[in-house]
């Protein structure tokens, strides 16, 4: 068994394509199969190096694995060339020297009559010179085309309401059926799982396969990726490219998984599992025929709970391009990436949460909701004060000792502990969410809490 994932570099890698890849390699890892890598760029006037090179890099940050390629389809013209002559010569495609114009002509003719416009075929009996400006068209036969889709069933389409197609351009380049169907056997491809949209394109590569005389793969069209409108998944809706996923600070993990799951389930309501897990389990013919609907609130939370289970090591080298200018070594960053994982759903949040520990500690700016809601009192300096006191004199300064002094203070002050714990989170953090204060101040360390604690004290006056 051998499968492909054919992008063409248009763009950035969208994620119909990133969840086309992901299908393909999980079949063939079910199977013991194989899969290759084509980058499909015969179209000259859309195709870029520079966007083949962001879906290779995009596919492998996914931990798509390929075990075959890249192959460039523009390395491979001449073969093109080569096999279309073929056809030719066998009477099963024919030179067509129409022009632009003259098809125009027949295209407006027809709609002026209340027609479908069909090219005629009338080409196939001329015999024109091969050095005259021409396409080559394939010469499609009346009668049903039949072919078996292992998640749409049985399906057949009409010889006769198909167009004798062009295979290769007056420029001498391949049209994408030519080129897709000699890759698909000189690759030795048996199995082709592609977007819902290329549906209308397969009775022309079946019809193109036998004129080879070489067998045709089995297909998978897979169902499109909507919106939260229920229309195809666009801009206006969400991100459409893994690269926007992952600038978002989702894992490549959770996006894996999430993609997975559009239009496919493994059973029994599991929702969180390993690639190893899914390669188990997956099948092309278990594909959804519905389009799945692409929910960016679930991704999030999946993110989350990614995030929840990946130890700081795991989660390191993904955070490092979120960072500013502050540490950035595993060492500095274990306990605080370990403090703030479980309260974040992107790794971008991660970063935004652990900036407050490499500001100045005189730099903090305070949450207006939090100050009207927390700051008030006449007392209240006099309470942070002899919190400062009891801090200073807390030794050691570990979560259960600063935290059994501030419930000391509050006890002798006769107020709740949250009457101090709240002002504490907002010297410390500006904030007034945070993960617990006492582990907050562990980590920023003795000094610099009670420098943040005082700069608050001193700065009361102006909140009131």
């Amino acid at each position: 068994m051998k499968l492909r994932f054919a992008p063409s570099p248009t763009g950035f890698l969208h994620v119909g394509g990133a969840r086309t890849a992901i299908f393909n390699l999980l079949h063939a890892r079910r199977h013991g199969g194989t899969m290759l890598l084509r980058i499909e760029d015969t179209d000259v006037e859309r195709s870029r190096q520079r966007h083949a090179e962001q879906i290779i890099s995009s596919l492998q940050w996914l931990g798509v694995e390929w075990d075959e390629g890249p192959v460039y389809q523009s390395d491979r013209l001449e073969r093109y060339r080569e096999r279309v002559e073929e056809l030719v010569a066998s009477g099963k495609a024919y030179r067509c020297y129409c022009t632009v114009e003259e098809l125009e002509a027949e295209r407006a003719a027809a709609e002026k009559a209340g027609k479908q416009w069909h090219y005629s075929g009338r080409c196939r009996a001329i015999e024109g010179d091969p050095g005259e400006p021409h396409v080559i068209r394939f010469a499609v036969s009346s009668g049903t085309i039949e072919f078996h889709d292992l998640i749409r069933g049985d399906v057949q389409f009409e010889g006769d309401l198909i167009d004798d197609f062009v295979l290769l351009r007056s420029d001498r380049n391949p049209t994408y059926h030519l080129s897709v169907v000699v890759d698909d056997i000189d690759m030795e491809i048996t199995h082709v799982a592609r977007g819902d949209d290329h549906l209308s394109n397969t009775p022309k590569h079946v019809l193109l396969f036998r004129a080879f005389g070489a067998a045709v793969p089995s297909f998978a069209h897979l169902p499109l990726i909507l919106g939260s409108d229920k229309k195809r998944l666009s801009k206006r809706t969400g991100a459409t490219s893994a690269e926007e996923y992952r600038e978002m600070g989702i894992v490549p993990d959770a996006l894996f998984n999430f993609l997975t799951l559009l239009g496919w389930s493994p059973g029994e309501n599991r929702e969180i599992f390993t690639r190893d897990d899914s390669a188990q389990w997956f099948d092309l013919s278990h594909v959804n025929k519905a389009p799945a609907v692409f929910d960016p609130e679930k991704l999030l939370w999946m993110n989350g709970q990614y995030l929840m289970r990946m130890s700081a090591e795991q989660i390191h080298p993904h955070l490092l391009p979120f960072l500013g200018d502050g540490p950035k070594t595993l060492d500095d960053l274990r306990t605080i990436i370990d403090l703030h994982k479980m309260r974040a759903r992107t790794l971008r949040e991660i970063a935004e949460q652990m900036a407050i520990y490499f500001v100045d500690d005189d730099a903090i700016g305070y949450d207006a909701d939090v100050v009207k809601q927390h700051i008030k009192g006449d007392d209240l300096g006099a309470r942070l004060a002899a919190l400062h006191d009891a801090l200073a004199s807390t030794e050691p300064f570990d979560v259960a000792t600063s935290e059994a002094a501030l419930r000391k203070v509050a006890e002798e002050q006769g107020v709740s502990a949250a009457k101090l714990i709240h002002p504490l989170r907002l010297a410390l953090t500006g904030k007034g969410a945070s993960p617990p204060i006492f582990d907050v101040a562990v980590v920023l360390g003795k000094e610099r809490s009670l420098r943040r604690l005082k700069e608050l004290i001193e700065r009361l006056p102006a909140l009131g």
